[in-house]
């Protein structure tokens, strides 16, 4: 039988969810299962960010609601970042290889 965990978090924590948030220190920030931290990427890294976020939403930790309230960004961009992870799983996040565009043809008269 699952036991009950009480959501237990440092002082400074942000909620996203009554069971998961997330802390800065110093240049990194710290997301946190009550009082277990299962994720850390430096403020600057926003592929970590986006990838985490897209996580979160996937394996059922957070709802997009409560992803966009907790860090204030558009429901529409957190769509598309879990499409790509969807897609290409985390290491899309991390590509530096852009999709070669397909080149224009121009109609001949």
């Amino acid at each position: 039988m699952p036991q009950l965990q009480l959501p237990i978090f440092h002082e400074g924590v942000h909620l996203i969810t009554p069971n998961l948030g997330y802390q800065r220190k110093g240049d990194e920030v710290v997301y946190l299962h009550g009082v277990m931290p299962v994720f850390l990427h430096h403020c600057d890294d926003l592929p970590s960010f986006k990838m985490i976020v897209s996580q979160f939403y996937i394996n059922g930790n957070a709802k997009q609601m409560d992803i966009v309230r907790a860090f204030g960004i558009q429901p529409l961009a957190l769509k598309r970042w879990v499409k790509k992870y969807r897609e290409e799983g985390p290491g899309g996040f991390f590509n530096t290889r852009r999709k070669p565009r397909k080149a224009s043809q121009k109609k001949r008269i």
